[in-house]
């Protein structure tokens, strides 16, 4: 069977025809190729033209990518490669063929790195799961997404940024300092404006002491730092992701984008923040899902700022918002990760996105089946029309027009 284009949603309150986009589903396990795609390596010489600097502190993802693309083949994709991210990426989808590409990538060097795939892939009319450009760099670029929530009112620390090009920070009489912080005298946080795994961050408990942590963070990033008020309150964090659910064999959407893993991340006694997963494993004892008929008030704040973060960005994906409470309890984003871990639960390993699926009750191919299927019912958007000629053959959409 095949459908107009658009029919499968003619437009964002029609009723859901979970029927016909599961059809779609179907259709693309059986004909679409997948790229996931990871980090390549700068030291490569065949990823990039000469070698440049990192803004955000590189990882490779691959191991991820090589779990994502196994998975996506065990739920009934029958053509999966993974491919590292390079100058040469584009040609290679080309030529394998490729219809749809799942980005797990960072990015390989330069400034925005996570913004670079995407704007490739937008302007060779690839589609692809992950965020599109602009928000790739909103989101890991802690200052313009801070900026961003503040207009839209959802709660963050008070915060400063202070970019190399300003020069070496002079200190507390500044007026970038003065702005934010003149009758509050730390501790601060202080880190990178783009950055993963809580790598880099200092707590600076003294104001005479952050000229040096600035400077330590810009030699090491040639970027902005991000100056903010530090929160000494319990830690959580919440995957968000859009509003379409396969579970049960069997898709669903809901009206609004669906929040999971509420999650408690804990500390140590000598932890002031959450420590790298790089320098320590994310494990049970390290992390508590909420209960929600105890934690009632918790899991009802942090699924608003979940949602509100992802209608207020438009956001098109999975994403992970990190809160952290004050002394007296209030919430504050910290950031909302736009590549967060999709590590395949195991008994070694976890990630804080899929341990709490079971009680959505999903298993990690749910998950991954949940995301290409927002997707497809994205790129059937009669608005968009973002399903290109090729896709839409292989998918059985006929398109004489645009319906809505």
């Amino acid at each position: 069977m095949t459908y107009a284009f658009g029919e499968v949603m003619r437009d964002r309150r029609a009723v859901f025809d979970g029927d016909k986009l599961f059809e779609l589903l179907s259709r693309a396990r059986e004909t679409l190729k997948i790229a996931v795609v990871f980090g390549g390596s700068k030291d490569n010489p065949e990823n990039v033209a000469q070698v440049s600097i990192n803004t955000r502190s590189w990882k490779s993802y691959e191991g991820i990518a090589d779990e994502i693309a196994s998975s996506l083949k065990d739920v009934g994709f029958q053509s999966v490669i993974t491919m590292a991210e390079g100058i040469d990426l584009v040609p290679r989808l080309i030529t394998e063929k490729i219809d749809l590409v799942w980005i797990n990538s960072g990015g390989v060097q330069g400034v925005d790195p996570v913004s670079h795939l995407p704007a490739a892939l937008e302007m060779a009319g690839i589609p692809y799961i992950g965020h599109n450009p602009v928000n790739a760099s909103l989101l890991d670029n802690k200052q313009l997404l801070k900026w961003g929530m503040e207009s839209k009112g959802i709660p963050t620390a008070p915060f400063f940024a202070w970019h190399p090009v300003q020069g070496r920070f002079p200190g507390i009489d500044c007026i970038d300092y003065q702005r934010v912080f003149a009758s509050y005298d730390g501790p601060f946080l202080v880190k990178p404006v783009s950055g993963r795994a809580s790598l880099l961050i200092e707590i600076i408990d003294e104001t005479s002491d952050l000229p040096d942590a600035i400077q330590r963070i810009v030699e090491e990033t040639h970027n902005a730092v991000l100056v903010e008020k530090y929160l000494g309150g319990r830690e959580y964090t919440v995957a968000v992701a859009g509003p379409i659910l396969h579970r049960s064999n069997h898709l669903t959407r809901t009206d609004k984008p669906s929040v999971f893993s509420q999650i408690e991340r804990h500390l140590d006694k000598e932890e002031r923040f959450f420590t790298s997963m790089d320098a320590k494993p994310i494990t049970k004892d390290r992390m508590r899902l909420l209960d929600p008929n105890v934690e009632a008030a918790e899991v009802a704040r942090l699924n608003d700022l979940a949602r509100n973060i992802y209608t207020g960005f438009a956001l098109e994906t999975l994403v992970r918002v990190d809160v952290r409470a004050d002394e007296k309890g209030d919430f504050f984003v910290l950031e909302a990760n736009p590549k967060p871990d999709l590590k395949k639960p195991t008994a070694s390993g976890l990630s804080f996105v899929c341990s709490g699926l079971d009680r959505m009750r999903m298993s990690y191919g749910d998950l991954l089946l949940s995301i290409v299927a927002q997707k497809l019912y994205d790129l059937c958007d009669p608005k968009t029309g973002l399903a290109g000629p090729i896709l839409r053959k292989k998918l059985g959409l006929h398109d004489t027009t645009l319906a809505g």
